[in-house]
């Protein structure tokens, strides 16, 4: 399965990009703070910011899991009314009709 064209992305990958764009520029201010000589704000600053993209990255992780499990599941339910079998694991993946050239 190859990727999706751009224009098919869905709302949460383009926010999860959005967040995690914002992110990374967010993460220069620590940097930007320490030269200033503001050490302590720099160093929680940073702790915050990593722990947003982790979070938000992890959440994403979990949600795009469930997801894609649901729609495997949609899909052996689907083969299942097309090939009539109940063992999942003998389901043949649906082909198209050949046509044979005369």
């Amino acid at each position: 399965m190859g990727e999706r064209p751009r224009r098919y992305h869905t709302y949460t990958k383009k926010m999860m990009t959005r967040i995690i764009n914002a992110a990374l520029l967010d993460m220069q201010f620590p940097f930007l703070l320490a030269f200033l000589g503001r050490e302590q704000i720099a160093e929680t600053l940073g702790g915050l910011i990593v722990t947003e993209i982790i979070g938000v990255f992890l959440v994403y992780c979990a949600k795009s899991f469930f997801e894609t499990k649901e729609e495997q599941r949609v899909r052996l339910e689907e083969q299942y009314m097309y090939n009539g079998t109940e063992n999942y694991d003998v389901v043949a993946p649906v082909q198209p009709e050949r046509e044979e050239i005369l």
